[in-house]
């Protein structure tokens, strides 16, 4: 068995040797390969990155349009069995690969290998984020995808990461291979941690997740199941509340912004928001 573990960075000097030794200091039986695919960063990313050349299968730098596309570089580059993606600000907890392999070989037909996430918020310890059942994820980003390790069969199968989403693509890509009907299992201890210090963690890339989040989970969920469209008007607006109440001054200094999260709430109440792909709140 081989683990192909790819890590997308860009200008991330102060937290990149973190994930790298995360990665590289595991010790489990199968086979590592290490691919870092880099969007032309100048911070001296690549001097650390440098360091561990003899440790990293493989290395591309070149300017990208995303996190998403650095992650599909590296998916088409990777030839492991099983295919792990972990920033470049988050990090592998001791023992995640050997956990990973054990599951993967004790369960033949185990497609997507999920878990719990420990969460910090500038280098301190905030909570363990327990993913939701599965059969929430139409309306309920519950899985993170650090902890994910995925075969990469199921990219063959249902292809890799939507561009046209810019930060919640990987929602999308676990909703799509869920309705495939892959096969996921779930480990209850963290394999991954998760810096909110990173591009989700600020204010307004927030409300354009909650956004995006909607707009992906309204192509799962029928206008008739009432039931269901009630219930997730309810999470989404507990969502959005939280993340006003979390950071209740920045996003109102712009008048555009605070419209635009107004008009949220009321359509989150009223259950008017729409299910066009490319639609605006």
């Amino acid at each position: 068995m081989k683990f192909s573990i790819i890590t997308p960075v860009f200008n991330a000097a102060q937290t990149l040797e973190k994930t790298i030794l995360s990665v590289i200091g595991q010790t489990f039986d199968a086979e590592l390969e290490y691919i870092i695919i880099d969007g032309g960063s100048t911070d001296g990313s690549l001097e650390i990155i440098d360091r561990y050349r003899d440790r990293i299968s493989l290395v591309i730098s070149e300017k990208d349009k995303g996190v998403y596309d650095a992650m599909n570089k590296g998916i088409l580059n990777a030839t492991g069995d099983v295919v792990g993606i972990i920033n470049s600000d988050d990090w592998y907890n001791e023992g995640t690969l050997k956990t990973a392999e054990r599951k993967f070989r004790e369960h033949q037909d185990l497609e997507i290998l999920y878990s719990p996430v420990d969460t910090y918020f500038n280098g301190k310890h905030l909570i363990k984020f327990l993913p939701g059942s599965l059969d929430n994820l139409s309306y309920k980003f519950t899985i993170n995808h650090p902890s994910c390790f995925v075969k990469k069969t199921v990219y063959n199968r249902i292809g890799m990461f939507d561009l046209s989403y810019s930060i919640a693509a990987d929602y999308d890509f676990i909703l799509r291979a869920y309705n495939a009907g892959m096969e996921f299992a779930f480990v209850e201890d963290p394999l991954a941690s998760y810096s909110l210090n990173g591009l989700s963690g600020k204010p307004l890339a927030k409300f354009e997740q909650i956004r995006q989040s909607w707009i992906i989970g309204s192509q799962y969920i029928s206008n008739t199941d009432k039931a269901l469209q009630a219930k997730r008007r309810f999470f989404y607006l507990k969502w959005l509340l939280k993340e006003m109440v979390v950071f209740p001054v920045k996003p109102f200094l712009n008048p555009h912004i605070s419209r635009s999260i107004k008009k949220q709430v009321r359509g989150l109440v009223g259950g008017r928001l729409p299910s066009d792909k490319y639609g605006a709140w």
